[in-house]
C-alpha cells in the first residue's frame, strides 16, 4: 500500500516524504492489556477504555496518521494510526475553513491536531487534507475543508459513539462528508473505566494507571474534601479528566472504598480517588511515561492511595525524560 507524508510548514506549504515503521520496546510497568491492531487490518478489535482519550497528537516527533477503515453500521469512515473515529461538526464552515468548536465543546471533542506534520494512507485523497489555525493557535487538520474531532466517549478503538450527537457531529467519510448508516447492527459494546495500581520507573511506590497503563494524575488546586475540580477552561486544554460513562473496574492495588465520582461543570461523571479528581496529561503520549508528574508543583502521578508519587533518588530528572519506549497512544 502506498502511504505518503505531508510535514506542514508555515503558510500551509506541504512537502512529501515517505512513511517509515518502526518498534518500540515498553518500559517497566505492570502488565497491561494487549495493544490492539490497527483499525484499517481490524476494524473492530478494542483497546482498553481511556486509551484514546485525550490523544488529540500523535507521539512526540511522530506525525499524525489518517487512514480510511470500515466499522460495523457505517460506510468508510477516516479514523487515526490506531484506529479512532475522526468526526466532523455542522457547525462548522468548509469554505473557507472555519472551527466553531471551542472552549466548552472541546471537552467533549478534541481536535485531531498534526503538530509534526500528517501521513496519508492510500485511498484518501491528498488534496483534500490541509490545516485550519484555532484560536489557541494549534493547527487542526482539515478534510475537504472540514475541521476533524474525535469524541471523548470513544473508548474502545472502532467505536462510533460520537456519530449523529446533536444531528450535527458524524464520523467523517474519506471524502469530507457524513458518513452513512449501513445497518442497524449496535457498535461496538462500551466497557468500564479501569483503575490499576502500577510499578513506574522513577517513582515510588506504585501510582494508579488505567487499563492501558497510562498515567493518573491528581491537582494540588483540587480539593479532596468535599471533592472539587478547579481544573475546567484552558486547563482542559493540557489536562483531560479521567471519566467514567460506562461505570468503574477497580483492581487489585487499588481500594475501591476510595473511589468515586463527581459531576463537571458540562454534567459527565469525573473519577476521584480518596476525594482527589483523576486527569490524564496530553503530554503522555506512551504508556509508562510521567511526563505531566511535578508540573508547576502542583500536578502528581497519583498512589494507589490518592497521595503523590515520589521521585526515587535514583532517577535523573525521570519524571519529564520518560520519553523512550512504549506504546504510542
Amino acid at each position: 500500500m502506498r502511504t505518503s507524508r505531508f510535514l506542514a510548514a508555515l503558510g500551509g506549504v506541504i512537502a512529501a516524504a515517505s512513511l517509515s515503521a518502526c518498534s518500540l520496546s515498553a518500559p517497566r510497568v505492570e502488565p497491561v492489556a494487549q495493544e490492539a491492531p490497527a483499525a484499517e487490518s481490524t476494524p473492530e478489535a478494542t483497546a482498553e477504555p481511556g486509551e484514546a482519550a485525550g490523544a488529540e497528537a500523535p507521539a512526540t516527533g511522530s506525525p499524525q496518521v489518517l487512514r480510511i477503515a470500515q466499522v460495523t453500521g457505517l460506510s468508510s469512515i477516516v479514523v487515526n494510526a490506531k484506529g479512532r473515529t475522526i468526526y466532523r461538526f455542522d457547525d462548522d464552515s468548509n469554505d473557507p475553513p472555519t472551527t466553531n468548536c471551542v472552549e466548552k465543546c472541546n471537552e467533549t471533542w478534541q481536535p485531531v491536531l498534526a503538530p509534526n506534520g500528517v501521513e496519508v494512507d492510500a485511498g484518501l485523497e491528498e488534496d483534500l487534507v490541509g490545516t485550519v489555525e484555532r484560536p489557541d493557535g494549534a493547527e487542526q487538520l482539515t478534510l475537504n475543508g472540514w475541521p476533524m474531532y474525535y469524541f471523548h466517549e470513544d473508548l474502545s478503538l472502532g467505536q462510533i459513539a460520537g456519530h449523529g450527537t446533536g444531528d450535527k457531529w458524524w464520523a467523517i467519510s474519506p471524502a469530507g462528508g457524513r458518513a452513512e448508516k449501513t445497518s442497524d447492527e449496535p457498535a461496538a459494546a462500551k466497557k468500564p473505566q479501569v483503575l490499576r495500581a502500577a510499578g513506574v520507573d522513577g517513582l515510588s511506590p506504585d501510582i494508579v494507571v488505567n487499563a492501558k497503563g497510562r498515567t493518573i494524575y491528581r491537582f494540588d488546586k483540587d480539593d479532596n474534601n468535599p471533592p472539587r475540580t478547579t481544573c475546567v477552561g484552558k486547563c482542559l486544554e493540557t489536562w483531560q479528566p479521567v471519566l467514567a460513562p460506562n461505570g468503574v473496574e477497580v483492581e487489585d492495588g487499588i481500594d475501591e472504598d476510595l473511589v468515586g465520582t463527581i459531576t463537571r461543570p458540562d454534567g459527565s461523571k469525573q473519577l476521584t480517588l480518596k476525594g482527589w479528581p483523576l486527569y490524564y496529561f496530553h503530554k503522555d503520549l506512551r504508556l509508562g511515561q510521567i511526563a505531566g508528574h511535578g508540573t508547576g508543583d502542583v500536578w502528581f502521578a497519583i498512589t494507589a492511595g490518592g497521595g503523590k508519587a515520589k521521585e526515587k533518588s535514583t532517577s535523573s530528572g525521570g519524571s519529564n525524560n520518560n520519553d523512550g519506549g512504549g506504546d504510542s497512544y
